[in-house]
């Protein structure tokens, strides 16, 4: 599976597990719905899909493994250079942790980046 685009992956909420009783949210996946409010630009560069929560995430797992199916997780586009931070699946770059993943969308297209 190619891509052309950088693509972020989150969980859509609030969704429902049914290993536990109630409504939830992912943190991380917060986190991220925040960053993406503070750069709205980010939108119209990358492409996000909000997935729901229930495994196994079988657009997620074509890309990077099943091992790395957790989200929040920014996949890198063909071709791009790895960031410092990245972790490697075959060949393909991406991020699993909303710092280093903010960090990369601010430095590759601008705006607000994580306090450190």
């Amino acid at each position: 599976m190619s891509l052309s685009r950088d693509t972020l992956f989150i969980i859509k909420a609030p969704f429902e597990d049914a290993a536990m009783e109630g409504t939830w949210f992912c943190t991380s996946c917060a986190t991220m719905e925040g960053a993406l409010l503070a750069n709205p630009h980010w939108a119209n560069r990358i492409d996000v899909r909000r997935s729901e929560f229930p495994r196994p995430r079988r657009e997620i797992i074509n890309l990077i493994g099943e091992d790395n199916q957790s989200m929040p997780v920014l996949v890198l586009a063909d071709g791009a250079a790895r960031p410092p931070e990245a972790k490697e699946y075959e060949g393909r770059f991406f991020l699993d942790e909303p710092k280093p993943i903010t960090r990369y969308l601010a430095a590759t297209y601008g705006g607000a980046g994580p306090h450190p």
